[in-house]
């Protein structure tokens, strides 16, 4: 199997395991305070990796224009996307922080496109259109909405974090040097402890329940060691456009397991407004592969 053909299975395989993280992620900050809670996560998750990478490949460096970088990527995608996610699943459901941060993709196309000069189609802007509708329609979704309550503020939150992590995917993407995914996940997640540990100051410390323990080890191992690696092989084999289409997936099996799992109720403007995201991020990623030239050729 070649990288690419790998990289896609695996994009699949982590949007598996992050779309069932944010279930883990409600079960931990019930009962730990949410910043703190991910301090554990990715101080649990450093140490494993930490001691892989020394073992594997002790010779690796860090370049010192990369330097920087690893600590912005530390900062925006462990301190500040897990900030605005861990308090945003408290505050709102699940599933709906699953679905908002399926905007992703439409916020990658803006980036791209004024960063980078990402040629925008009609397609794509129709698609950014609809993805926005969709964002709209799941807040609008609450009985009432107000900018102070707590679901309302949990979907700003996520978007939030979403915003975060279109610009953790900008720096990861373009180092000076060449690095195993493992080591740039294991420099990211340290210096996103360092960015995460003010919150041991003003947390109130206590032990967790056993289930909230086993979720937080699932959140460590699994999502923060093993996926974070993954998603950085796949970034940089299928680039950041690419990459963040399949984070789509993580509505559908957030809605399907909080249902299962959580018992969280779905109502109808849920699962259109998830519909509108994943139709308009699936017109960004592939309707130019219907325009009306090649769908001559076909007929």
């Amino acid at each position: 199997m070649n990288n690419k053909k790998l990289s896609h299975v695996l994009a699949i395989l982590i949007m598996l395991i992050w779309g069932i993280s944010y279930l883990s992620i409600k079960v931990v900050v019930l009962e730990i305070n949410p910043v703190l809670s991910a301090f554990y996560r990715f101080l649990i998750a450093s140490v494993i990796l930490f001691v892989i990478l020394k073992k594997k490949y002790p010779d690796e460096k860090i370049l010192r224009e990369d330097r920087l970088r690893m600590a912005l990527g530390g900062l925006f995608g462990v301190a500040l996307y897990f900030f605005f996610e861990n308090y945003s699943v408290l505050f709102t459901s699940a599933s709906n922080v699953a679905i908002l941060i399926s905007s992703i993709p439409l916020f990658t196309l803006i980036v791209q496109s004024l960063l980078f000069k990402e040629k925008l189609t009609i397609w794509k802007v129709a698609g950014a259109a609809l993805s926005a509708a969709g964002i709209v329609i799941i807040i609008a979704s609450k009985e009432k909405i107000s900018l102070f309550s707590k679901g309302t503020l949990g979907d700003m939150m996520a978007i939030a974090s979403a915003l975060c992590w279109v610009i953790y995917n900008v720096i990861t993407s373009r180092f000076k040097g060449s690095y195993k995914s493992i080591t740039i996940t294991t420099y990211q997640g340290i210096w996103g402890c360092l960015f995460l540990s003010p919150s041991l100051l003003f947390s109130k410390l206590s032990m967790p329940s056993a289930k909230a323990g086993i979720n937080l080890l699932f959140l460590a191992i699994f999502c923060s060691c093993i996926a974070y690696v993954m998603y950085i092989y796949c970034l940089e084999h299928l680039g950041a456009t690419i990459i963040s289409t399949y984070i789509n997936l993580q509505p559908i099996i957030s809605l399907v397991s909080a249902y299962l799992i959580l018992k969280e109720d779905i109502n109808f403007w849920q699962i259109i407004g998830s519909v509108v995201i994943i139709l308009g991020v699936f017109l960004v990623g592939y309707g130019d592969k219907f325009s009306r030239d090649k769908f001559k050729e076909l007929v």
